[in-house]
């Protein structure tokens, strides 16, 4: 299999030091084990065997031939150092089988295969190993299997994400080839393909748009497993921040509020001593806290929460999660300065905001913190306590100003006055300003070339969603063209956790050599995207509780 490569260090900023003691609610964890899916299942098959020839003008600079159907590839015999690459047409999650038939005299050793998964086309054309990365390469995406006894079915037993296959034959013997059949994959979802074809189609004209809001929901689709996934190729987590951008979505889509609701008592089963919320939790062996942990997706809970009770009607659950949502705001309350301004440098938790390289932090930080206080504060009236944090958000809205520069007419962030588009978004989202002054801001730094852009399209959903928040729907719809029409020009059939239109190879987890990202993540299912489908149902409950407009709700009403 080649040699693992160079094992690079893990940043700074994710090393951790000291993980608090969990204090296991096993209340909330027998709910959120009741809520428990049965996973729907069903069976796809590959269109055809294809060969990557190549081809400057494709975005990963190669593009997928036929080569043979799936009736001739039953007839072809192989043996020692050949290969074939299937394509099964869009990604799907799930478990591969083949059978194995025999051409030759006799069976005197096994057949050893590798076999490949690919999101992208770089994933099957290029080798894995070795590679230089951070990241466990143990969640490289091949296997190396040996067939003692044929003819023979083979069923892999691991779970993957793909749409591409590559089945290389590494040796047979000199007596006998193999030939292969009745491949397929035993596709799995929470989703079912009846709820998949009854969302409600996108009503517009444009094609591009139609586009988008199919991947989107292929996207989501493919991460609903036994929780919302960050991703079902790599790490197969439930991650806070992910869940809110993928609740958000399936209350537009698919509407299992179940899941969500079996998420969110995950994360409240296993508070830390101090109150706080792990970033992730691991399901399997058993419910256990990750020692990873975001400060800004530890304020997040509250807002999930939220809006998981608008959008479901679920008073219930929201009463009995208050406690969580209250005890969770506390970390990222400790980094406000006695003027009320989040200071970045008050602790080494992790700031997560966007895997964008130099990118800092503290007013975005400040922007997102300020918006988690005040949607708490409308989770307080719907659960009948007073909201607690009026003074909080008064106090930060007035710090807010620090951040602006009137002479450039954007908020700056840090010693060195960085201008970034998640620090106007964050800003924008928490309503420091006039939605005129926030939508200002946003555009200026859009159009300066200094300024730091996003790199994943959890970060560009913020951007997209303060625009069109503060009036901006032409320029919200003109990124969603540029980015997540980008995505899908490049051939995206689920969105990427990275994406840089003019680079393939992007991403913070590795560095090259013959590598790319599509191994470790920007090729995977992750719902960092939305553009959300499908009209929201969130009405506002009354005067105090604005409603969540969103991109969805935006797009499906104003734009159409």
């Amino acid at each position: 299999m080649g040699s693992i490569g160079e094992v690079l260090e893990v940043p700074e900023n994710q090393k951790v030091e000291v993980v608090p003691k969990t204090i296991f609610n096993h209340g909330f964890a027998q709910k959120a084990k009741e809520l428990t899916p049965v996973l729907h299942e069903w069976i796809d098959r590959p269109l055809s065997v294809v060969e990557f020839q190549p081809d400057p003008k494709e975005f990963f600079k190669c593009k997928g031939l036929p080569k043979h159907t799936i009736d001739e590839l039953s007839s072809i015999s192989y043996g020692r150092g050949d290969e074939f690459i299937l394509d099964f047409g869009s990604h799907r999650v799930g478990y591969l089988s083949f059978h194995i038939s025999v051409d030759g005299v006799n069976i005197d050793a096994p057949a050893r295969l590798r076999v490949t998964f690919g999101e992208i086309p770089y994933d099957v054309t290029e080798n894995l190993h070795p590679c230089k990365t951070w990241i466990s390469t143990s969640w490289l995406p091949d296997e190396v299997i040996n067939v003692d006894w044929l003819p023979a079915g083979v069923e892999m037993p691991r779970r993957y994400a793909f749409r591409y296959v590559r089945i290389e034959i590494v040796d047979t013997s000199q007596k006998y080839k193999i030939r292969f059949s009745d491949i397929k994959v035993r596709a799995v979802s929470a989703v079912s393909p009846l709820t998949m074809s009854g969302v409600e189609n996108l009503r517009t004209s444009d094609r591009e748009l139609v586009a988008i809001d199919r991947i989107s929901q292929v996207t989501l689709r493919n991460c609903m497993q036994t929780v919302f996934e960050d991703g079902p190729r790599r790490d197969r987590r439930l991650w806070m921040g992910d869940l809110r951008l993928q609740a958000l979505t399936n209350y537009c889509t698919f509407k299992d509020f179940n899941l969500v609701k079996r998420c969110l008592y995950m994360f409240a089963s296993l508070p830390r001593e101090d109150g706080s919320i792990p970033a992730c939790v691991f399901e399997k062996p058993k419910l256990s806290a990750a020692s990873d942990y975001i400060v800004d997706y530890d304020a997040l809970f509250g807002p999930t929460v939220y809006e998981y009770t608008i959008a479901s009607g679920d008073e219930q659950t929201a009463i009995e999660l208050w406690p969580t949502v209250l005890s969770s705001m506390q970390k990222a309350l400790s980094h406000l300065d006695k003027a009320g301004r989040f200071d970045t440098d008050a602790s080494k938790a992790w700031k997560f905001l966007d895997w964008s390289k130099g990118l800092d932090t503290t007013a975005g930080m400040h922007g997102l913190v300020l918006f988690c206080c005040k949607e708490v504060n409308k989770l307080a009236l719907i659960v009948s306590k007073p909201p607690p944090f009026l003074d909080i958000v008064e106090k930060m809205t007035a710090a807010a100003l620090s951040f602006y520069d009137s002479s450039l007419g954007v908020f700056i962030s840090g010693p060195d006055r960085q201008i970034s588009w998640i620090s106007q978004a964050w800003l924008a989202l928490a309503g420091v300003a006039d939605a005129e002054s926030c939508l200002t801001a946003i555009k200026t730094a859009m159009a300066n070339p200094e300024a730091l852009k996003p790199l994943t399209p959890y970060a560009y959903h913020h951007v997209a969603e303060g625009l069109a928040r503060c009036g901006g729907q032409e320029e919200s719809l003109k990124l969603m063209h540029e980015y997540w029409g980008g995505m899908a020009k490049a051939g995206a059939d689920t969105f990427w956790e990275f994406f840089d239109s003019e680079d393939p190879r992007s991403s913070p987890l590795i560095e090259f050599m013959a590598f790319v990202p599509g191994v470790f993540g920007a090729g995977e299912a992750t719902v960092f995207t939305v553009p959300i489908s499908v009209e929201k149902l969130l009405q506002s409950l009354s005067d105090d509780i604005t409603e969540i407009t969103g991109i969805a709700s935006w797009k499906r009403k104003k734009m159409l």
